[in-house]
């Protein structure tokens, strides 16, 4: 999958920015917010780029199918692409009662998204798992410590994107090895982490103190925006190039499935996993869990004596 630079939706920015009113007057959360309007930043970006319209209001169903087909011929998974349609349709469902102008997503067929557990996330391999991680130690400087931390938050909790991109400073303890995570429907939960990805997060924090932007409550800053600190889009971006520096395809979500493989695969219980994943379903548990089921089973044979010593 390409992942490309996302171009600035210029004169198209006035009726994003209205479109964010709008979404926190209906009381919708900063996380729902921001990726609503991040996939209509990206959609308008991508339309001045590629087929240029005046307004909104010139927008088609043509234009919308062609924005998909694109998405589709850079790799974007299908379920990715209907995330992206649901942001889409109720933007432009938006606009057009607010200029009462015809709403092209009113026959528009979006991306299906697959069904629960019909395609299987692989997993990271242990030894890639420890190229990236030992990678990003290797530096001592904000960016490095800063990765490192973030890989082993992943790897050691299973974190959802956004969950891990929310974080505060006053959610971790390094004391305790705790975090406190927003999860979805803004439910709180409290995740454990191990001794090593503690002493990242220490290390992390020590060089974050000489940030310019330190006195921001937001755990992970980046480099160059002062005034917030880290987007899920960034920590995406950030887990991507250093995959790709280092021949491993890998985004965040994969930590979570591989978090949900190696605890089952380690004797974990099941309920243990719904707890700290933040599952509400066993389904979600054997969708998850699917991911490396067939290589568990492989080694449960060579623990069960299905021969009896015949």
């Amino acid at each position: 999958m390409v992942r490309h630079s996302r171009p600035d939706p210029g004169h198209l920015r006035p009726f994003i920015e209205s479109f964010a009113l709008e979404l926190r007057i209906r009381g919708k959360s900063t996380r729902t917010r921001e990726m609503y309007t991040d996939a209509v930043s990206w959609f308008g970006g991508w339309l001045i780029q590629h087929k240029p319209v005046q307004s909104w209001g010139g927008v088609t169903r043509g234009h919308l199918g062609a924005f998909f087909l694109w998405l589709d011929d850079q790799g974007y998974s299908a379920s990715y692409r209907n995330n992206i349609a649901r942001c889409l349709q109720q933007f432009c469902k938006w606009y057009a009662e607010e200029e009462d102008l015809p709403n092209p997503f009113e026959r528009f067929v979006p991306p299906a998204a697959p069904k629960l557990g019909e395609k299987l996330v692989p997993v990271l391999e242990l030894e890639d798992m420890q190229r990236l991680v030992k990678d990003a130690e290797q530096g001592r400087d904000l960016e490095s410590r800063r990765d490192a931390a973030i890989l082993r938050v992943f790897a050691c909790t299973g974190v959802r994107l956004a969950e891990l991109a929310g974080l505060e400073v006053g959610d971790v303890s390094v004391a305790d090895r705790t975090a406190i995570v927003v999860g979805k429907g803004s439910k709180q939960r409290t995740v454990k982490f191990d001794h090593k990805c503690a002493q990242a997060i220490d290390r992390y924090k020590r060089v974050r103190a000489s940030h310019k932007a330190a006195a921001l409550p937001a755990l992970w800053l980046g480099l160059r925006r002062n005034e917030r600190g880290m987007t899920r889009s960034g920590i995406y971006q950030m887990i991507a190039r250093r995959g790709e520096r280092l021949g491993i395809r890998v985004h965040p979500h994969m930590f979570r499935h591989t978090f949900a493989h190696r605890w089952l695969d380690a004797g974990g219980a099941e309920g243990d996993l719904e707890e700290l994943a933040g599952w509400e379903s066993s389904q979600m548990l054997r969708h998850y869990g699917r991911s490396a089921r067939s290589a568990r089973a492989r080694r449960a044979y060579d623990r069960v004596d299905v021969m009896g010593g015949l």
